[in-house]
């Protein structure tokens, strides 16, 4: 069998997902690997997983602008910038890093590398290298195809006049024209130094093909087209399109077994709310919001006004240790608060999952059968994340800017009694997916 490395930003999403990968591939015989550019080693090596740590993502590689002081300082910042342009280039390069993190791959000598997307500069590395690469994607399809919104919105394809063809193209040339502009100006003010031409010019120096990294809008500053893309989502949840050729859907991956962190004050609380749910024959709604924002504390109190009073209702609320617990005091008596929960844990026995539209989330909510109330973050891929759950009708989405505590409530009481929610749950199969462990095998002969 097969050495595989298998590469992931570290962030907690994708890192969960990655260990089921991992799992799967050493459950068919394979030797795997976990690597991540943060440091995650403790949670790697929690799961019983083989760790190798690689340095940080350096996100801004120009080197530093002289401190000038005085009335002319941006002036003289400028050109600095300029007269060294060919050196601060050159010294940004050398930045990213990529001489130690080849020489940590060619010490394991893997048969295959599996590498999350947005990692960039360490794809160009790998492809240009005599290794087998395999690209890694969270999401669904993010590429322009005829009958695709853009992941970032919340379009869906013949829902009003957004839905329709022209709507569709012009969400994509709103967004490109956007991105133009973006690009345009942190090239300028940075005089070819910002993180995306640095990387076109290393591109060039190790003879990555221009035709991999056409423009790009979204996630990051390139799209890889022509290169094998694997997507851990399932592709019965995708709307219908033009599919990218070379992106293959192997379903969500969601590692049951996973070591979650978790007190024994925590354990306690949710054994008593479940002991609850279980004799007093409650419903139980968890409502997770660990990307939701400063501003968002409005809405997640209505939810929790939404559910006061309604006592066949039991409320577990996640804040993902973004907000503080102590704000939320004298809830009602069916509502519990936690930084943080053993997400698993709740969902193994949630009626009902109110989330941000986080894709991580949503695949753990239809691998243990619970409907969904989206309302989405409104960051990166939530927005499409939620559509998608609303067209499959395997939960609803609102807008956590717009609906106040009688909608939501109202909205909760939908998904909980609507049969055909749960049923096409149910019905969402996964027959559409490649089976992971027979496409690697495949890839790697």
């Amino acid at each position: 069998m097969a050495k595989i490395v298998v590469i992931t930003t570290g962030l907690t999403g994708i890192l969960n997902a990655s260990f089921e990968l991992v799992n799967r591939l050493q459950q068919a015989g394979h030797e795997c690997v976990c690597a991540s550019t943060m440091p995650v080693e403790d949670k790697i090596e929690a799961q019983g997983f083989s760790c190798l740590p690689l340095d940080l993502v350096n996100f801004d590689p120009a080197p530093d602008v002289p401190n000038y002081k005085g009335p002319l300082r941006k002036v003289q910042r400028l050109l600095h910038k300029i007269i060294y342009v060919r050196e601060r280039r050159k010294q940004a390069v050398k930045a990213l890093g990529m001489d130690a993190f080849m020489k940590k791959i060619k010490g394991v000598n893997p048969d295959l590398v599996i590498i999350d997307i947005e990692l960039h500069e360490h794809i160009m590395t790998l492809v240009t290298s005599p290794f087998k690469v395999l690209l890694l994607s969270q999401w669904f399809s993010t590429w322009n195809r005829k009958g695709l919104p853009p992941i970032v919105s919340d379009i869906i394809p013949g829902d009003g006049k957004k839905g329709i063809e022209q709507g569709i193209q012009n969400a994509w040339d709103e967004i490109i024209q956007q991105r133009k502009r973006t690009f345009l100006k942190k090239k300028l003010t940075s005089v070819f130094t910002d993180r995306r031409s640095i990387l076109q010019l290393y591109a060039q120096q190790i003879g990555f093909s221009k035709k991999y990294i056409p423009e790009n809008y979204w996630p990051g500053p390139f799209s890889y087209d022509q290169l094998p893309v694997i997507s851990i989502t399932d592709k019965s949840l995708e709307f219908p399109h033009d599919f990218r050729p070379d992106l293959t859907y192997v379903g969500s991956m969601v590692y049951v077994n996973r070591k979650e962190e978790a007190n024994q004050e925590i354990n306690e609380k949710l054994t008593a709310v479940f002991k609850q749910q279980n004799e007093k024959n409650k419903k139980l709604i968890y409502c997770s919001v660990s990307t939701f924002k400063e501003g968002d504390k409005h809405f997640l109190k209505n939810v929790i006004k939404a559910c006061k009073g309604q006592h066949n209702w039991l409320l577990i609320i996640s804040l993902g240790g973004l907000m503080d617990a102590n704000e939320f005091h004298n809830l009602p008596e069916n509502v519990y608060a936690f930084l943080r929960v053993p997400q698993l844990e709740v969902l193994k026995r949630a009626d009902l999952s109110i989330n941000h539209g986080g894709i991580h989330t949503i695949n753990e909510c239809l691998h243990f059968r619970v409907p969904m109330l989206v309302y989405s973050g409104k960051r990166s891929d939530q927005s499409g994340c939620a559509a998608r759950v609303h067209y499959h009708g395997v939960g609803i989405m609102g807008d956590k800017d717009i609906d106040e505590s009688e909608e939501i409530r109202k909205k909760i009481e939908v998904v909980l009694n609507d049969r055909k929610i749960q049923e096409s749950i149910d019905q969402l199969g996964k027959t559409e997916n490649v089976k992971l462990e027979k496409f690697v095998a495949s890839y790697i002969i």
